[in-house]
């Protein structure tokens, strides 16, 4: 019997007992086929450039495939080659012309072709043109953004000639002229319309009018776009229906204070605020506040030249007083003129009371205060002034006075001291645990105890003391360039020149280079001397306390405030340098062979003023020349027979001559030593 078809009565059959199904463990390990699933859509890799870049192909997206598809359908099949557009009925037996279009004989015994509405409706044909449209667009625009990525391809403007043959300068000029005439004629055009436009709306503002609705939404929304402006420089508040805002310059601390708080209302323009310049917000500002100021700082000298010293009550110069202010003239102005003007005055008058109580906390130092003035001891006979300065609440230029560098320097200090937050944040630190008393603990080699604590702790200055230095220092700067300037100009053997190598607000220090006009030419022909070149350098320290000047052997000149010591100083360095440069001079074995007994920088003159000397003989040993080089003058010039031995030999019988430093030939200093040695060389 076939499989599948067993009758009742066949044997059933036989049924092997087979073990329970077990549950599947969790540590059983599982059986079956790892599988990894992966995205099919990876990006294809285009190219892989010299450098390692690879570039991608980005994946098709739906209506890429279904235009892909699209394309591989055969539609000439589908619907017919000879299938016309308009999908008309044509006769199978009509004949066609060269091009397989049927001939048309209307009138000579041909069949007219009646054309069936086509099932899209009776816009087919303005479809196709608008498809055709279409399909033009797509094609530029592909061509314009193949342009746009290549580089070599540009495209050319309408404007722009396109001919083959290389123009000719007539039609070069006909072009140009012709491009002008299109321009001017477009400008024209232009203006016509923008003309056109503001007479319709100036015969609108002046006969028609705009609706009271409509201004007010205009002054309305003026109004809240100055106010978001004004919030983003000053402190703008609302209450109930009061708008008001503070001038206080306080980061730190207290704010809106009553007495520095100034008013926001909406000013109320005509029809035509458009083209007025002043603006929609009005605010009214403190009245003892409603003046210009100016704090002016000034180094001046307590003589008689200086004149008055503090203002002249008489004086219609600054006789202003801020009761005699027009609240409507104040109104009148720009809300960000008159608020900065007044956040000026207020900064300025508190800084000028500031100055004045640390003032009278100085001890070892005078201070007068008088009529806005503030006048304190600066040093000897300079003083400090401060000067507070009012002008009226109105717009212009103000001149400003005094010195413009220390009135820059108070205004950073006084800015900087306001962004300063003097209050440490509280934070935990790791400290030692021991028994011992303050005394004992952390005595080690880094150690301090409470006092020494105390003394290195920096401790913070007011404006005053630090504004006190920077004073002193400026007018000890100022001294120094005059000292230089006057020692450039002096002297004109050796040449001096001076440089600033660091200029601060307590420490500048400046540097002078000394140089002999001959003394590279007198030297270039020997082999010793030809890389050697004689620049003698010194160095003037300024600080608060004085001026120091330190030579190039490292010893230090101390002048304090004195220009007369510091012009002396700096001479003393030049007769050093003249001592030192006749000394390499006196060294020439090929022009002037002299032998230099001895020198001496530090000598002293008969009345005890300092005087570097030389002494120098001849090979011969038959003269002596002593050079003494005083500060400030001109070198003295002793000459004499030489002296074998001083023991036995008598002073009247070897006097010094002295020579005329003036009368000897040449014009510059190492010309006249050469011509001095030559003579004395053999005799």
């Amino acid at each position: 019997m076939e499989s599948g078809s067993a009758s009742p009565s066949s044997p059933e059959p036989i049924v092997i007992d087979e073990e329970p199904e077990k549950p599947p463990s969790i540590l059983a390990p599982r059986k079956g086929v790892d599988l990894v699933l992966e995205a099919n859509d990876d990006w294809k890799i285009q190219e892989i450039g010299f450098d390692g870049v690879e570039k991608y192909l980005k994946p098709e997206t739906f209506t890429d495939q279904v235009g892909k598809l699209a394309r591989r359908v055969e539609w000439m099949k589908l619907v017919g080659s000879s299938t016309p557009y308009e999908n008309a009925k044509i006769d199978q037996t009509e004949e066609l012309d060269d091009e397989g279009v049927p001939s048309r004989k209307g009138e000579k015994g041909g069949t007219n072709v009646e054309l069936v509405t086509p099932e899209a409706g009776p816009w087919s044909s303005v479809a196709k043109y608008l498809h055709e449209s279409l399909s033009q667009l797509n094609v530029l625009l592909d061509d314009l953004s193949v342009m746009k990525n290549t580089d070599y391809m540009k495209a050319l403007t309408v404007l722009d000639p396109i001919t083959i043959a290389e123009p000719t300068p007539e039609h070069i000029q006909t072009m140009r002229g012709t491009q002008w005439i299109w321009k001017r004629r477009a400008l024209q055009e232009a203006v016509q319309v923008l003309d056109i436009a503001q007479k319709q709306r100036q015969q609108a503002l002046r006969n028609l009018g705009l609706s009271v609705d409509y201004i007010a939404h205009l002054q309305r929304t003026k109004f809240f776009e100055e106010l978001k402006e004004m919030r983003e420089i000053w402190r703008v508040r609302k209450t109930g229906d009061y708008v008001y805002g503070d001038l206080s310059y306080h980061i730190f601390g207290w704010k809106y204070d009553t007495p520095n708080l100034f008013d926001i209302s909406r000013r109320s323009l005509s029809n035509k605020f458009e083209t007025s310049d002043l603006s929609i917000i009005e605010v009214s500002v403190p009245k003892d506040l409603a003046r210009r100021s100016m704090l002016v700082v000034k180094i001046v000298k307590d003589d008689i030249e200086s004149g008055d010293l503090f203002r002249d009550p008489k004086s219609n110069d600054y006789a202003y007083s801020y009761k005699e202010v027009d609240a409507e003239k104040v109104k009148a102005l720009h809300w960000k003129d008159s608020l900065k003007w007044a956040q000026n005055t207020l900064l300025l008058r508190d800084t000028f009371n500031t100055l004045c109580k640390d003032a009278i906390k100085l001890r070892n130092r005078l201070s007068i205060i008088r009529d806005n003035v503030l006048l304190i001891r600066l040093f000897d006979d300079y003083l400090l002034r401060f000067e507070l300065q009012w002008f009226p609440f109105e717009a212009g230029q103000i001149h400003e006075e005094g010195d413009i560098y220390l009135n820059r320097v108070l205004r950073e200090m006084i800015i900087g001291f306001e962004c300063t937050k003097f209050v440490r944040p509280q934070f935990f630190c790791s400290m030692p645990i021991t028994h011992l008393p303050e005394s004992l603990d952390l005595r080690g080699c880094g150690g301090f105890d409470a006092r020494q604590i105390a003394d290195r702790a920096v401790t913070p200055r007011s404006i005053l003391d630090r504004m006190l230095d920077m004073a002193a220092h400026r007018a000890l700067v100022n001294m120094m360039t005059e000292v230089a300037e006057l020692m450039c100009g002096s002297s004109v053997d050796p040449t001096i020149q001076y440089k600033w190598l660091h200029c601060g607000r307590n420490y500048s220090k400046m540097m002078f280079q000394v140089v002999s006009k001959d003394y590279d030419l007198y030297l270039s022909g020997m082999p010793s001397f030809s890389s050697h070149r004689m620049h003698h350098t010194f160095f003037a320290s300024v600080s608060s306390d004085g001026i120091t000047i330190e030579t190039k052997d490292g010893m230090l000149i101390k002048c304090d405030r004195d220009s007369a010591r510091v012009l002396y100083a700096c001479q003393y360095c030049v007769c050093i340098y003249q001592v030192s440069m006749f000394a390499m001079v006196c060294r020439n074995q090929w022009i002037t062979p002299f032998q230099t007994l001895y020198s001496n920088v530090y000598a002293l003159d008969d009345k005890g003023n300092p005087a570097p000397n030389i002494l120098l003989c001849n090979q011969a040993a038959t003269r002596s020349i002593l050079f003494k080089f005083h500060v400030g003058r001109d070198p003295e010039i002793l000459v004499r027979r030489f002296v074998v031995n001083e023991k036995t030999a008598k002073p009247e019988e070897h006097p010094w001559k002295k020579l005329s430093y003036r009368k000897l030939y040449g014009a510059t200093f190492c010309k006249k030593v050469d011509a001095l040695l030559s003579f004395l060389r053999d005799c």
